[in-house]
């Protein structure tokens, strides 16, 4: 039984709320790389970012795309890159999306600049309403990841952002055999500095394909997962934040929310797990569009120079086949929770090459039909 209903009952429910949420999802939340070029080498960096492309979008044309996206219905973005406070105008994009469009800001960043408390200041002005800092562990594991001193910037980055008062700050950190025994230390960390904490898993990809053997393993997936839904009930659930896909085997009060008939869900309140395909895009510095997050030749739909978002998202048929659960393939194909998880697609991809695969990671065991 799952929260008093059978497996098959569960799957019933939850199918008919995902599918009346996302018949006619548009593509609501965007990750914008603005750059390739970065500041730092990390080891693991899935963007394996270094330099800046060569034809990375200019001032004018990034600003179209904003137009672009907008008209679409995007109502979210998050500066990304790269690391995109070297983009010299990027305070310029950031406040045309909010203040022209409405749109809801955010900038994920290694706070390298950040520890200037001028640039923070500049940042607070344009209206950002997010800033995510990563942090990869303490001290150690963070600097032989991203960089001698990095840390210590970082902190100080962290510090000035609460001093600024942005609406939501972030601590994210990406997690591995390296730092797997810091989580608690790492979320304590970020309590008493005032903010949030974010986890999120290593991918084999970009820069991390040389990193594989640090990937958390099935069990510790499963531990990561338990210590953070144990952190939220001593912290407060919306200040221990990670991905929600694997979250739902181990959290009965998530359960409870994916069979509330009064939770439909929503862009930023979904009980669907992955979004990918579902709301969620990457722009490419480049223009190119991909769906969900995973920056492949086979999820580009297409370029935002020449192409409307609105006519690329509706006649992909990748964002179609995402959008159909009962198409998964393999356990996560056959599982009762597929409609408030699904996998994880990018895990998926970067793992086996097949985006509709079973997730590689997940360790949960279906019972539909064995209860």
């Amino acid at each position: 039984m799952i929260n008093g209903l059978s497996p098959a009952k569960f799957l019933e429910i939850t199918r008919e709320k995902f599918n009346k949420m996302v018949i006619e999802s548009k593509p609501m939340m965007c990750w914008f790389s603005t750059t390739e070029g970065c500041n730092l080498k990390c080891k693991y960096c899935f963007a394996e970012s270094h330099a800046p492309l060569e034809d990375e979008l200019s001032t004018s044309e990034a600003l179209k795309v904003i137009d672009n996206i907008a008209e679409a219905g995007t109502q979210a973005i998050v500066f990304g890159g790269g690391e995109p406070s070297l983009r010299m105008d990027l305070l310029e994009i950031a406040n045309y999306a909010v203040k022209r469009h409405g749109m809801m800001a955010a900038l994920n960043t290694n706070g390298q600049l950040l520890a200037d408390k001028h640039y923070v200041r500049a940042l607070a002005s344009v209206g950002f309403s997010q800033i995510k800092i990563s942090v990869d562990g303490l001290k150690d594991s963070h600097d032989w990841n991203r960089g001698k001193r990095t840390f210590e910037k970082c902190i100080q980055a962290l510090k000035n952002c609460v001093e600024e008062e942005f609406p939501s700050i972030w601590l994210i950190a990406t997690i591995s055999k390296l730092n797997f025994d810091e989580i608690r230390e790492l979320t304590k960390l970020g309590i008493e500095l005032g903010v949030d904490v974010g986890m999120v898993q290593l991918l084999p990809i970009g820069r991390g394909q040389a990193s594989k053997d640090l990937m958390l393993s099935k069990e510790q997936t499963r531990e990561w997962q338990r210590i953070l839904v144990e952190q939220k009930k001593i912290h407060g659930a919306s200040r221990v934040l990670f991905e929600d896909r694997y979250q739902i085997s181990e959290d009965e009060h998530a359960l409870n929310i994916s069979i509330d008939p009064k939770r439909v869900g929503t862009f930023v309140d979904s009980p669907a797990g992955c979004v990918t395909g579902i709301w969620q895009y990457i722009i490419g510095a480049d223009g190119q569009v991909y769906v969900g997050d995973i920056v492949a030749p086979e999820t580009c739909i297409g370029n935002l120079r020449e192409n409307k978002l609105s006519d690329l998202w509706r006649k992909s048929d990748l964002v179609n086949l995402l959008k159909d659960r009962d198409k998964l393939k393999g356990k996560c194909g056959r599982c009762e929770l597929r409609f408030v998880c699904g996998g994880c697609r990018r895990m998926a991809y970067s793992l086996t090459g097949d985006i509709m695969a079973s997730d590689p990671q997940c360790w949960y065991e279906p019972r539909l039909g064995k209860d």
